[in-house]
C-alpha cells in the first residue's frame, strides 16, 4: 500500500497536480518509524511465562516455536540475551530512523561483514530480534534505507534471518514480539524460577550482556577501589605518590635476575619481586588490599605464613590454608585453625611474629565452607561465598593441564552474610543458591558479582559464568539470586577480580594447544618439549565487559606463575613456584594499571 501510496505522489507532481516538492524516491512517506517494540506492563513472573511460552520452552502453555532448532534452556536463552543486549548498543543505534544513511547503517551492521554489500547476514548479530524482521519497524527502516529495492532486500533478510525457521512455525505478531522482547530488556528476570534445570553442558556459548557494562560503569565511582582511595588507605611501597603506576618502583624487577629474565611479555607489565623464598607454599596465595601482607598455607612449616612486605618477615599464624581479605582491610578469613576470622589488628598491631587466632578480634563462623571467598556490600554487610571446588595446588611437581571440574546438577553456593560489631565478626543465616555444573565460585570485592568455573563433558571445564548477585535484607539474613549475565569460553583456575571489577586474572597451565600462542611452531616443535615435560603455567587478564584476555606472563619450562590477585589501586599479586632452583617467589605486576591506560 506504501509503494502503491508514493507512486500516486509522484505522479501527481509530474503532472503538476501539487506546488509541494516532489516526494523522496529513496524513503517512505509516511516519515514516521513504527514501535521497535511496545512496553508490557506485566509482572516479571508472568511475562517470564508468557515469554517462554512464545519461544517454545517446557512451560504451561508452549507452543512449537524456535525449540524446533534450538535448546531452550538457561544457558541458550542467557547467550541470546547477551546477543541481544550487543545488537541495541552496537546496530540498532537510531530507533527513531532518523535518516536513509542510518537506515542503511543499522541494516549493514546486522551483516557478517559490515561494509561489504552483499554480505550475508547474521543472526547473531541480531539475538532476539531476529524475530521481528517481518515486523513493521523492520519494513520501514529496509524502506528507508533502500526506497524502490527494499522489497527484494526484505525478503533477502527474511530469507537468511528471520526466525522461527519452517512455514508450518508461525512468526510472531508484534503483540508477541513485544512480550519477548520486553522480558529480554528486563534482563530475563526469574529465568531460573521458570525453566527446569538445564542438561549437563557439553558445549559454551560465549555472551556478554549490558548488564556487565552498566556494573563495571558503576564501579569507577562507587567500588572498592574507589573508596579505598577516597579514604586514603596506604598502599605499600607507594610512599607519597598519587598514581598507582608509580608505586613499588624500588621494587627489584624480575627481569633483572637471571631467573626470571625472560618473565615479561613487551607491553603488558613488568614483574617485581617482592620477595624470595626457600620455603613451600600450599595452595593460593591472597594479599590484603593495601598490599602490605601476603598470606598463603605452607607445606614446610607448623601453621602457615603472612608475609609482611612493610618488616620483610612471614609472621606464622595458627592456620592452614585459604586466606582471603576484606576489601574494607579491616579482617581476614584463614581456614583450618581452632577460628577462621579476625581484625586486620591481629596483624598491624602485633609486635610478635606469631598469631594464634585465639586474639580478641578472632571469631569462628562454622558456617563458612572452604576454598572461601569474601567481599563487602558498600553499604554494609560482609559477605563469605564458598561452593563445590577442586583443589588446585600446581607446580610442586609436573602440572600439565587446567585443574578438572567435577560439579554436578546439585551443585550450590553458599553465601555467609556477616557484620562486624567493634570487637568481631559476627554471622547471619547463611543463603543457598543453585548454580548447577558450576564451582570454584569467586566473590567480588562489591558482593555483587560471583565468578565460577563451569563443567563439561569428562569433567573438563567449558569456561567461566559470570552472575549478578542480587541480595536482598529479608528478616535476620538476605533473600539472594544470582542470574547469569556474561559466559567466557576459556580455560583457567580460579580467578581473582580488580577492586573495580572491570578486569579478572587467572592463571592457565601450559598445554599443547598453548604452543603456536607461546612462539613456536607447533606442539611438535623440539624447543616446545621441555613445556610437556616440565609444565608450565602463565598469567592471563580478561575484560569483563569485553572478554578480551591477555597472557602477561611468559614462564620458562618448570616455572608456574600462580593464583594471581588484585590489591585495590590495580597491582597484581602472584606465587610463582621455580620447580628449577627449588624457590618461590611473590612478585606484583602492573599489567593491568597499564591495559587500563586509553
Amino acid at each position: 500500500m506504501r509503494r502503491s501510496i508514493t507512486a500516486m505522489i509522484l505522479s501527481l507532481a509530474a503532472c503538476g497536480g501539487s506546488g509541494d516538492p516532489p516526494a523522496d524516491p529513496d524513503g517512505p512517506v509516511d516519515d514516521v518509524a513504527p514501535a521497535f517494540r511496545n512496553a508490557v506492563d506485566l509482572p516479571d513472573s508472568e511475562l517470564a511465562l508468557q515469554a517462554l511460552g512464545l519461544l517454545g520452552a517446557d512451560v504451561p502453555g508452549t507452543r512449537e516455536s524456535c525449540n524446533e532448532c534450538h535448546g531452550m534452556t538457561r544457558q541458550h536463552l542467557s547467550y541470546w540475551r547477551a546477543l541481544s543486549d550487543t545488537a541495541m548498543t552496537s546496530c540498532f543505534t537510531d530507533l527513531a530512523v532518523s535518516s536513509p544513511e542510518s537506515a542503511r547503517g543499522m541494516i549493514d551492521c546486522l551483516r557478517s561483514m559490515p561494509g561489504v554489500d552483499g554480505s550475508d547476514y547474521d543472526t547473531t548479530k541480531l539475538g532476539v530480534f531476529s524475530t521481528a524482521t517481518d515486523l513493521p519497524w523492520f519494513r520501514y527502516t529496509m524502506e528507508k534505507a533502500y526506497g524502490a529495492d527494499a522489497v527484494a532486500k526484505q525478503a533477502e533478510l527474511e530469507e537468511m534471518v528471520g526466525m522461527p525457521r519452517g512455514g508450518s512455525i508461525p512468526r510472531f505478531t508484534q503483540a508477541e514480539f513485544d512480550i519477548v522482547a520486553e522480558w529480554f530488556a528486563r534482563g530475563l528476570p526469574t529465568l531460573e524460577q521458570s525453566l527446569t534445570e538445564d542438561p549437563p553442558p557439553d558445549e559454551c556459548l560465549p555472551g556478554i550482556s549490558s548488564a556487565v557494562a552498566q556494573h563495571v560503569d558503576s564501579q569507577k565511582t562507587t567500588g572498592w577501589r574507589a573508596v579505598n582511595a577516597t579514604n586514603l588507605m596506604a598502599m605499600h611501597g607507594c610512599g607519597s605518590a598519587t598514581d598507582p603506576r608509580d608505586c613499588l618502583g624500588s621494587v627489584p624487577l624480575g627481569s633483572d635476575q637471571a631467573f626470571g629474565s625472560g618473565w615479561d611479555v613487551d607491553g603488558r607489565g613488568r614483574l617485581r619481586l617482592l620477595a624470595d623464598v626457600t620455603y613451600k607454599t600450599s595452595f593460593w596465595t591472597r594479599s590484603s588490599p593495601d598490599g602490605r601482607f601476603i598470606a598463603h598455607g605452607v607445606k614446610n612449616v607448623t601453621g602457615s605464613y603472612v608475609y609482611d612486605l612493610q618488616r620483610d618477615m612471614p609472621v606464622n599464624i595458627n592456620a592452614v590454608y585459604d586466606p582471603t581479605f576484606f576489601p574494607d582491610g579491616s579482617g581476614f578469613v584463614f581456614q583450618g585453625g581452632s577460628r577462621n576470622l579476625c581484625g586486620i589488628s591481629v596483624l598491624t598491631s602485633n609486635p610478635t611474629a606469631t598469631v594464634t587466632m585465639q586474639e580478641a578480634p578472632c571469631s569462628n563462623i562454622q558456617t563458612i565452607g572452604l576454598y572461601q571467598h569474601v567481599g563487602q556490600a558498600l553499604d554494609g554487610d560482609y559477605f563469605a561465598i564458598d561452593s563445590e571446588f577442586v583443589s588446585d595446588d600446581g607446580g610442586h611437581e609436573a602440572t600439565l593441564k587446567d585443574p578438572p571440574t567435577h560439579f554436578d546438577e546439585d551443585a550450590v553456593a553458599w553465601f555467609n552474610p556477616m557484620i562486624w560489631n567493634g570487637t568481631k565478626y559476627t554471622g547471619k543465616p547463611q543463603v543457598k543458591v543453585a548454580t548447577p555444573f558450576e564451582g570454584d565460585i569467586v566473590l567480588s570485592p562489591s558482593a555483587k558479582l560471583v565468578i565460577s568455573r563451569v563443567s563439561g563433558p569428562n569433567e573438563r571445564q567449558l569456561g567461566y559464568v559470570l552472575r549478578k548477585v542480587d541480595a536482598t535484607p529479608a528478616g535476620s539474613s538476605y533473600s539472594i539470586a544470582a542470574p547469569e549475565i556474561a559466559r567466557y569460553c576459556i580455560s583457567g583456575g580460579k580467578p581473582g577480580f580488580s577492586y573495580d571489577e572491570r578486569w579478572v586474572s587467572y592463571h592457565h597451565y601450559v598445554t599443547a594447544a598453548d604452543a603456536i600462542e607461546l612462539g613456536f611452531a607447533g606442539p611438535a616443535d623440539p624447543a616446545f618439549a621441555p613445556y610437556l615435560e616440565l609444565g608450565a603455567s602463565n598469567l592471563y587478564l580478561m575484560e569483563l565487559t569485553t572478554g578480551a584476555t591477555t597472557r602477561v606472563t611468559n614462564m620458562a619450562p618448570g616455572q608456574y606463575a600462580l593464583f594471581p590477585h588484585f590489591r585495590s589501586d590495580g597491582w597484581i599479586y602472584a606465587q610463582i613456584r621455580d620447580r628449577n632452583v627449588g624457590h618461590e617467589y611473590m612478585v606484583a605486576t602492573d599489567a593491568a594499571l597499564i591495559a587500563e591506560q586509553p
